[in-house]
């Protein structure tokens, strides 16, 4: 099977490494003909904290997925969510001076915002840059304005960025097993790329991805994305909370927290003298431990992540995010996070519509983020400036694909 029409996708999680190898048919749409999924070692939150048992994970997950798909791999895109990522705004200035605003002009101001950022901060490495604005003469235009006679034009542009030293670790784990990465990619933003459709994008959305030890945001609007973040609070953080709350091993707790039904601690008519189950103590003995005790314990977390979340998506005054938010990860698992999201927003969230992404076949909602990944590196993102190194997808790259090469 030739190389160029395989493309393969590694998420590096704290919990589990997943990879994903799809192959190319005649109708160019992608086909999963390989998978692994290992439980991680020596990585957390995307950061290398033991390299070899880095490798030997990686190393595990990488046979068995080239096993299943009968190839040798050479080249691999990796999914990262570091809790150091960062997103920068900055926009440039150029006087056009009456004439018409051309491609020179566009790329000299992207040029111009890379190396500024680069500037402030020389330990940083750019993995994403998005076109977010566009300014003539204090007209905001949607599109490129190519060809509009102007006095001034203005670009903004957003860079998610990540310490390079996170990523020589990670690129060192792979050198190791033999792998080139081709290419880092926010885990989140592939998330948002596969869940949403143009008209979210446009209209504006937004990814809550509450993994193991970590929740991650995600933001797009006006097809672009505009804000990414991530903070070190997950879904395991809870298991602990009532594993050390309540004396209860963590494989009681995690138990707990997948089962217990948290709305009920709203009810102000809570029969207080409701206790655990005794089918919940597997390792521990039977003992009467308060069920409004547990849910508080679980709100408290929880109201923590939430109200990060949404202080942040204020912060950015970004209209219409609240009422398309997605949530997903182990976390979004929880019962009643729906009711608990309404009742703080007024308002209603929903889940991934498969339908975003069914020419993709069907799909392991497990891989979402590989399939995003796949669909980024093949179709291209409209405000994105990246690299696409496959030959079908020249035409679909668009004009930032080939200036950013040249900046990069």
């Amino acid at each position: 099977m030739e190389n160029k029409k395989i493309i393969t996708v590694i998420d590096l999680g704290t919990s589990n490494l997943k990879c994903a190898i799809f192959s190319f048919g005649s109708d160019g749409l992608p086909q999963l003909i390989g998978f692994s999924k290992k439980k991680t070692k020596g990585i957390h939150n995307s950061i290398i904290v033991n390299i070899n048992d880095a490798i030997d994970s990686i190393h595990s997950c990488l046979v068995e997925a080239e096993k299943k798909s009968q190839i040798s791999l050479n080249k691999i895109n990796v999914l990262i969510d570091p809790t150091e990522i960062i997103t920068t705004r900055f926009t440039k200035f150029k006087k056009i001076n009456g004439f018409k605003i051309e491609k020179n002009d566009v790329s000299f101001l992207l040029k111009e915002a890379k190396k500024q950022v680069e500037l402030n901060n020389s330990k940083l490495s750019n993995i994403h840059i998005f076109n977010y604005k566009y300014v003539v003469d204090n007209k905001l235009f949607k599109d490129l304005p190519f060809n509009i006679y102007a006095d001034q034009f203005s670009q903004e542009n957003v860079f998610l960025s990540v310490p390079k030293n996170i990523l020589k670790n990670i690129s060192e784990v792979f050198h190791s097993c033999d792998i080139e990465i081709d290419k880092f990619i926010s885990c989140s933003y592939a998330l948002g790329i596969c869940c949403f459709n143009q008209d979210q994008i446009d209209y504006g959305c937004g990814i809550v991805d509450m993994g193991y030890e970590k929740t991650s945001l995600v933001v797009f609007k006006d097809s672009s994305l505009v804000h990414a973040s991530s903070f070190p609070i997950g879904s395991n953080h809870i298991t602990k909370d009532i594993s050390r709350g309540c004396y209860l091993s963590e494989i009681e707790s995690e138990l707990i927290k997948k089962d217990i039904s948290i709305i009920n601690n709203l009810d102000k008519e809570l029969n207080k003298n409701e206790f655990l189950s005794d089918r919940y103590f597997s390792e521990t003995k039977f003992r009467k431990i308060s069920s409004k005790f547990v849910r508080d314990i679980i709100s408290a977390r929880l109201d923590e992540i939430l109200n990060k979340i949404f202080k942040e998506i204020n912060f950015l005054q970004v209209k219409n995010i609240k009422q398309n938010l997605i949530f997903t990860g182990e976390g979004s698992r929880l019962n009643d996070l729906k009711k608990i999201v309404n009742i703080k927003l007024s308002n209603y969230i929903f889940d991934a519509n498969l339908n975003n992404f069914k020419h993709f076949g069907n799909i392991d909602t497990e891989l979402l983020a590989c399939y995003g990944a796949v669909k980024i590196l093949t179709e291209g993102f409209v405000s994105e400036a990246i690299t696409i190194p496959h030959q079908s997808q020249k035409d679909k790259s668009g004009f930032f694909a080939r200036i950013f090469n040249i900046f990069n």
